[in-house]
């Protein structure tokens, strides 16, 4: 009996969602309201909202596979936007935040994030 219930529990942690990668619609949710700073005419400085989101996806980036999720799903929304990569790497240091991306476009290799 021990055993089956030492089972079930690995089992139930290994099956947690705090094992799964962050969702892309989580992480799209919580860094939205950053869109007015990453467009090309945006405002000098992210919003307030949109600084608290970047520190959630940044909490949200506990492993390399993490941060390529978060960076895959950045690049996927960002496609159809007009917006300027060069600010999405400044928004962790604008935000007070280890939040870490390379500037994203359509050729932004994710799985060369450390």
């Amino acid at each position: 009996m021990n055993g089956m219930l030492g089972s079930l529990i690995i089992l139930l942690l290994v099956s947690s969602p705090a094992m799964a990668k962050p969702s892309c619609p989580r992480v799209v949710g919580e860094v939205a309201s950053c869109l007015a700073f990453l467009r090309k005419n945006g405002p000098a400085k992210p919003s307030q909202r949109c600084c608290q989101g970047v520190k959630k996806v940044n909490g949200m980036a506990k492993t390399r596979n993490d941060r390529i999720a978060i960076c895959e799903c950045i690049k996927g929304t960002l496609v159809n936007i007009d917006y300027d990569p060069k600010r999405v790497p400044v928004l962790g240091k604008q935000c007070g935040s280890t939040f870490d991306l390379p500037p994203v476009d359509r050729k932004t290799n994710c799985n060369q994030i450390a």
